[in-house]
């Protein structure tokens, strides 16, 4: 092995290592926890060290994201005649591979970098929505709206504190919001049965637009 070769695979390793304790330092105290200066000291480095292995922190969060979207990659399920519940599947093995990591949603949502996992979850996704039938514009439309479904949901559920339906029980006894106060407001906190839900409008939305002539399936132009 070259002394390059060799002088890369340290670099490496120590990377994955650097990845693996910010998504810790982050799962301690949030992405706002998280310097560079932080992550040095947890690795017992120089400043300088970390800024040769990434660039930045947008380079190191791309990283960590990388990172989080490969535990849904390894929950990619069989490609085979039920594209439903391919789809299931993958968005669920996103939503918990979020789940996984404190901030997890923000961490993934903030970043567009073209990497290995997020690019293999995002074509296995393609493929599935493919096999509904929608033309491949569309397919790539509905991967898109898929993601960003899971991702928002995922973004809400984070974010809660835990005192949320208090919160809104003090501001809707103002009497101002009649639906809202219809009940039950809990409901709307319950984030696990209305991913699901959310999830199966999705897919009947996709179901039937794949299902409509495309003379007739036009999308509303804007005004």
């Amino acid at each position: 092995m070259s002394t390059g070769t060799k002088r890369a695979g340290i670099a490496a390793t120590r990377a994955e290592r650097a990845v693996a304790e910010a998504l810790d330092l982050v799962d301690a105290g949030g992405l706002e926890a998280l310097t560079m200066r932080q992550l040095a000291d947890r690795m017992g480095l120089h400043l300088p060290a970390i800024y040769r292995l990434f660039d930045g922190k947008d380079a190191l969060i791309d990283e960590m994201a990388e990172a989080i979207l490969a535990g849904a990659v390894a929950k990619l399920p069989a490609e085979d005649g039920d594209w439903k519940g391919r789809v299931r599947s993958m968005a669920a093995g996103l939503r918990t591979a979020l789940l996984a990591h404190r901030d997890g949603a923000r961490i993934v949502g903030g970043n567009y970098a073209a990497k290995r996992s997020n690019l293999t979850f995002v074509d296995s996704l393609l493929g599935g929505l493919l096999a509904s039938g929608l033309p491949r514009k569309r397919a790539i439309w509905a991967t898109s709206a898929v993601f960003c479904y899971v991702l928002g949901e995922t973004l809400e559920e984070q974010g809660a504190t835990g005192d949320e339906v208090e919160v809104l029980k003090g501001v809707l006894g103002a009497r101002k919001y009649v639906h809202l106060e219809a009940g039950p407001v809990e409901s709307m906190l319950d984030f696990e049965e209305r991913f699901q839900f959310g999830l199966e409008l999705l897919l009947a939305g996709i179901d039937a637009w794949a299902g409509r002539p495309q003379s007739r399936a036009r999308i509303p132009s804007r005004r």
